[in-house]
């Protein structure tokens, strides 16, 4: 049996701000409440959210053996200066390391720490058992479930010292812990609305989430073409929107990241709107770590 405290440590030892354990079992009221959503049509063009919905909500699904989740936070949260002229991006897409790449080589550094100390059958030997935005799993939710943080009005893991700009990295184990982490309770939204009020197009306004009317989404996600009513939304946005992190309050007050490879890349931020102007799509998708396969 793991000890929650031991494993804890070697996150930190790992370079992760802060973990916990949730025990594994299926989300019955995540899943309900994800089928309506896409039963209203409100995940647009990613398609590949109807997809795997039993390994979705249930770890086990996606683990066979499957007993505990490992939810890891890192910040990457910057002091940033932009260019006056240059096209927006959000944070996530400004760090010097792509952070998939930062994320799981610190869970494959937790993974072999905790292997040494517990043996190899604590993980998967045939199936995929770390993830950071690289599977079908209610990451916000085990990270809430595992007492790091509540999902706020913006949709978003709000850490009480981090803020919501932190990566998600989860380790799934097939071994219980001698306890686990206390889910968190709080509600550190209360009767605050700033991001409600701040959404540029009121997309945190509808009820359930439009992620269709999300600037994130229609710079990112969106494959359909641009609806008529949000080109001047996103007339000046390369990627992404961090308009609702922004005015959180616990964003506000967060310290930026001390961790080097997750602060910002000045090359992007010395770069103008002529400067992107003269990149291929496929360019631009590469000094954003977007690049697919299949990009012309």
């Amino acid at each position: 049996m793991l000890q929650l405290s031991r494993v804890l440590d070697m996150a930190a030892a790992s370079g992760f701000d802060c973990a916990g354990v949730a025990k594994a079992k299926r989300l019955d009221h995540d899943a309900l409440i994800l089928q309506q959503w896409l039963q209203l049509g409100h995940h647009g063009s990613m398609d590949y959210m109807t997809r795997d919905i039993e390994k979705r909500v249930n770890p086990e699904a996606l683990v066979p053996g499957c007993k505990s989740v490992l939810v890891c936070l890192i910040s990457y949260h910057k002091a940033l200066h932009r260019a006056a002229d240059a096209p927006f991006i959000s944070e996530s897409g400004l760090s010097k390391t792509d952070y998939h790449l930062v994320v799981k080589e610190r869970l494959q550094q937790l993974e072999q720490l905790i292997t040494a100390q517990y043996g190899n059958n604590v993980v998967s030997t045939t199936h995929q058992h770390l993830f950071c935005d690289s599977a079908p799993i209610l990451e916000r939710r085990w990270a809430q479930l595992a007492g790091l943080g509540a999902i706020g009005k913006n949709r978003q893991l709000i850490n009480p010292v981090f803020g919501s700009f932190v990566h998600i990295g989860i380790l799934l184990l097939n071994e219980e812990t001698d306890k686990y982490s206390s889910p968190f309770e709080e509600d550190l939204c209360s009767d605050c609305r700033q991001c409600l009020k701040a959404c540029p197009t009121g997309a945190l306004r509808s009820d359930p989430f439009d992620a269709r009317k999300c600037i994130s989404y229609l710079t990112i996600e969106r494959k359909e073409q641009l609806p008529e009513i949000y080109k001047k939304a996103v007339e000046n946005v390369l990627y992404g929107c961090d308009t609702c992190a922004t005015v959180c309050p616990y964003n506000i007050h967060a310290m930026p990241t001390t961790h080097t490879q997750l602060t910002a890349n000045e090359t992007l931020l010395r770069m103008t709107a002529d400067d992107w102007q003269q990149l291929s799509r496929r360019q631009k998708l590469k000094l954003l770590h977007r690049l697919a396969k299949d990009t012309p």
